[in-house]
């Protein structure tokens, strides 16, 4: 009763002590809200900040780099960098914040994921590479 009094009298008194005090409550802890993509679990929230910053750096992008029948190259290269986004949360399962600055930073390099990706493969696939020579 003294609890329910102190909590709604809009006093500040801590949950916990509120809690002890009136024998029905309890204390929760909030835990993040897991979604499945694919069989992959992830943090909805940090899946949410993630492309959010990603969307939010590439339409910057679009806007400050004003070309004729650029939207041919910006929409393949954003939804690359949304992939890459949701594909970095998914593996790592980072929190919010780290999600903010992943999205934020896969959505800046842009176009520069391709030569990332390219020297990626290439060093993958060591002598089958296509420009390597035999010794």
């Amino acid at each position: 009763m003294i609890g329910r009094l102190l909590a709604t009298a809009g006093a500040v008194v801590p949950v916990a002590t509120v809690a002890a005090m009136d024998k029905g409550a309890t204390v929760q802890a909030s835990v993040p809200t897991i979604w499945h993509f694919l069989g992959y679990p992830f943090e909805a929230g940090s899946m949410i900040a993630a492309l959010c910053a990603c969307i939010a750096v590439r339409f910057y992008v679009v806007q400050t780099e004003r070309k004729a029948h650029r939207w041919t190259v910006d929409v393949p290269v954003s939804v690359l960098s949304l992939l890459f986004t949701a594909g970095l949360v998914i593996s790592q399962r980072p929190e919010p914040l780290w999600a903010l600055m992943t999205g934020t930073g896969i959505g800046a390099l842009g176009a520069g994921i391709i030569s990332i990706a390219l020297t990626w493969v290439q060093r993958a696939t060591g002598p089958f590479a296509p420009d390597a020579k035999p010794d």
